[in-house]
């Protein structure tokens, strides 16, 4: 965990000094990823965090939806049969 941590902050840290950009207002753009696979462990989850948390199941599940939906378009295009 503490490897996959240290990566994304690196390639996070990377992406963000390659933009040097501003926006109209004169602040400094960055690059912000939202992380749905909630890899954070809290003793003491606020409800700010229940809200995230909860988005975030949300995001995750219509993802997964129109994912699976995709794929069975693709198969029905294809011609493949699908077992249920």
């Amino acid at each position: 965990r503490h490897l996959y941590l240290r990566a994304f902050h690196y390639v996070v840290e990377v992406v963000n000094r390659s933009m040097k950009m501003q926006d109209m207002w004169g602040d400094s753009v960055q690059c912000g990823v939202l992380d749905i696979f909630g890899f954070e462990h809290f003793e003491l989850n606020s409800f700010e965090q229940l809200c995230i948390n909860f988005c975030n199941e949300e995001l995750q599940q219509f993802f997964v939806r129109h994912m699976f939906k995709a794929e069975q378009e693709l198969y029905a295009e294809e011609g493949l049969v699908l077992d249920p």
